[in-house]
């Protein structure tokens, strides 16, 4: 009797599932891919292994042991690799707004799910691939000694009994496309060398036209020879009118006076700043990441003596940390990122890969001109609680220099020393807002939306002050950050009080109840 084809059907159709969406996804991020100068070595590669997914998810259907060997490997490997992304992909999801952006994960996680299933059932089939290939020898060696006479009228009143016909005609049962015997196992012949060779001309151009539209349709061309076109929402068309074909030709010009509105400009999304600044961060050129920063932002870095004001000593800072980039530049690629706005007033937050390292990167911005800057930004690596618990209490953990002494008696310095005078009025301090953030200095370590901040902080057994004094600036009409090293105070796990001096840098919002923290960085100097 012939075994049942239903585990080939299934894993050949989610494996054809499965390189079908990974081809979608990868070309979709080629063009973003090659926009931000990032690597696309990988995503071609991902674009020519979703193919070979979908070709083995056919050879699946037939029993064939090596491509459902191959599709259980492309199954497993996309199932690693589409949850981490790369740069391309996390800056697609990360430019969309967040309730697209949760949609998108929840979708990626779903697709992972289904990457490990498929995988799972290429394996499963395998027995019953093999439970075929017999059955099938089985049939060809009977046809064989039918057709060579050696049974006789034996094997012809089996046939007749079993109503068995031709080979050539006689399909394997099953849902799904109809197999014939031979298409399982290899017959020899010089017709099936020219299909290899024909199906693998065909894939490779495919690959080729592939590839080379993705490429072609993320360029934009320029603005050919003539006219300029008139600015949509002016006040005045000009026509040329007249011959324009040789130099010498005249045109006369009419201006025409119309009474259109101007158009109103829009200003960009908060999120827009991420892009650039991923895309700076590939080669840390100084006139490239000049044109994130305000002229007078303010930046803690990694070391203990980093603080940094002005757009060169920011600059600096950047170089420093992040080290000399190899030849093709970072590959820079987000682990999580928030991001908000209050007007012209923005804040953003991530966990960044960039080369072989993981940063945790806070940034407050403002609105200027149509164009999202810089004004305060912090970059840190995390350190696990365990490590600062036990460094703190050895002595050797790295206590940030002081911030100087402005005497500052504006009202945001105001409220950022109330903020940080005590653990109460830190909480009392916090905004509620649903989009606002605190990242702590252990990996994995952050709260978000306002109300969550303000529970968890009011059930800490912990002490909060100010170590010396606080810096602000100005970001947005209603808006600012503020820089200070604070000291905060814990139990260990044997009971004795830990105290880790932090740097600390926050968004502040003014809301009707006066100014209030929508972001804040805590960080283990080194």
């Amino acid at each position: 009797m012939q075994p049942s084809r239903a585990l080939l059907i299934v894993a050949g159709a989610l494996t054809q599932l499965v390189g079908v969406a990974c081809l979608i996804l990868n070309l979709g991020s080629l063009p973003f891919a090659r926009d931000l100068h990032a690597h696309t070595h990988s995503i071609l590669a991902a674009i020519v292994a979703a193919l070979a997914t979908v070709i083995c998810g056919t050879l699946v259907y037939r029993g064939r042991l090596v491509p459902i060997a191959l599709a259980a490997g492309l199954d497993i490997g996309f199932g690693i690799g589409l949850p981490r992304g790369n740069a391309a992909i996390g800056t697609l999801l990360h430019v969309l707004p967040k309730d697209d952006v949760e949609t998108a994960n929840t979708l990626i996680t779903a697709g992972a799910i289904t990457m490990f299933v498929a995988a799972i059932m290429c394996v499963l089939a395998i027995p019953v691939a093999l439970r075929l290939r017999a059955w099938k020898r089985a049939e060809l060696e009977r046809e064989a000694l039918a057709a060579r006479g050696a049974e006789g009228e034996r094997a012809k009143r089996m046939s007749a009994a079993h109503v068995v016909p031709p080979i050539a005609a006689n399909t394997l049962r099953g849902v799904g496309p109809k197999v014939l015997p031979t298409q399982m196992i290899r017959i020899g012949g010089p017709r099936g060398k020219r299909r290899v060779i024909i199906g693998v001309a065909v894939t490779l151009t495919v690959i080729g036209i592939v590839v080379m539209m993705a490429v072609s349709s993320s360029s934009t061309p320029g603005p050919g020879p003539g006219p300029a076109p008139a600015t949509k929402g002016s006040g005045a068309a000009v026509v040329l009118v007249g011959s324009g074909g040789s130099a010498g030709s005249s045109a006369a010009v009419v201006e025409v006076v119309v009474d259109a509105a101007p158009a109103l400009p829009q200003d960009p999304p908060v999120e827009e700043i991420l892009a650039r600044l991923h895309l700076a961060l590939v080669h840390t050129k100084a006139d490239e990441l000049g044109l994130l920063f305000d002229e007078q932002v303010f930046a803690f870095g990694i070391e203990a003596h980093e603080l940094a004001e002005g757009k060169a000593a920011v600059i600096a800072l950047l170089q420093h940390d992040l080290g000399t980039p190899p030849a093709g530049g970072f590959e820079v690629s987000p682990r999580f990122t928030q991001s908000g706005h209050e007007a012209d007033t923005g804040w953003i937050a991530e966990e960044l890969k960039i080369g072989g390292k993981t940063y945790v990167t806070t940034a407050v911005v403002d609105l200027r001109d149509g164009v999202w800057s810089i004004a305060a930004l912090q970059i840190a690596l995390t350190m696990t609680n365990a490590e600062a618990y036990k460094a703190a209490r050895t002595g050797e953990l790295a206590v940030p220099d002081a911030i100087p002494d402005s005497h500052d008696d504006s009202p945001l310095a105001k409220a950022m020393r109330t903020g940080f005078a005590s653990k109460p009025s830190f909480v009392a301090a916090r905004s509620t807002r649903s989009d606002a953030l605190n990242f702590g200095s252990a990996p994995g370590e952050r709260v978000l939306g306002g109300d969550n901040i303000r529970k968890i902080f009011s059930k800490i057994k912990a002490t909060i002050r100010l170590h010396d004094a606080v810096k602000v600036g100005p970001a947005g009409t209603h808006g600012g950050w503020g820089a200070a090293n604070v000291d905060f105070s814990d139990a260990d796990r044997d009971g004795t009080t830990v105290t880790q001096t932090f740097r600390v840098l926050v968004a502040w919002v003014e809301e009707a109840g006066g100014w209030r923290m929508v972001q804040s960085q805590w960080s283990n100097a080194r």
